[in-house]
C-alpha cells in the first residue's frame, strides 16, 4: 500500500470516514492485504471512500473481494462511496456482471 494511502488513512482516523486508495493493480497477489484493510474499516463502522482511479490491472479475485466487501458493508449498513474509478476497473466490473454490486452502474 502506498505512501499516499498511509497519509489518507492518518487523516481519516480523525473523521467519520475511512479511505482506501488503490495502487495500479487489484489482483490475487494483493487480495489478502486489502481483505485485512477492508475488515478493519468494516469493524470501525465508518463511511468508506474508495479511490480506484489508478487501477490499471484487475482480476477476478480482486473483483470478488470488492463484491464481498460491498455486500458486507450493505449488511452492516455502512456507506461506501467511490472517489475515483478507472476505465479498467469499470470495464472489469461490467464484463463480470458486478457493476451493480459495486455501485458502478
Amino acid at each position: 500500500m502506498s505512501e499516499t494511502e498511509t497519509r489518507s488513512e492518518a487523516q481519516s482516523e480523525k473523521s467519520d470516514t475511512g479511505t482506501v486508495i488503490f495502487d495500479d493493480s487489484l489482483d490475487i497477489t494483493l487480495v489478502a492485504g486489502y481483505f485485512e484493510k477492508f475488515s478493519q474499516l468494516l469493524n470501525e463502522q465508518k463511511t468508506i471512500i474508495l479511490n480506484g482511479a489508478d487501477i490499471e490491472r484487475v482480476d477476478g479475485a480482486g473483483l470478488q473481494l470488492l463484491a464481498a466487501f460491498f455486500k458486507s458493508a450493505e449488511f452492516l449498513q455502512i456507506t461506501i462511496q467511490w472517489q475515483g474509478v478507472s476505465d479498467t476497473l469499470r470495464h472489469g466490473a461490467e464484463i463480470s456482471g458486478l457493476a451493480g454490486v459495486l455501485a458502478l452502474d
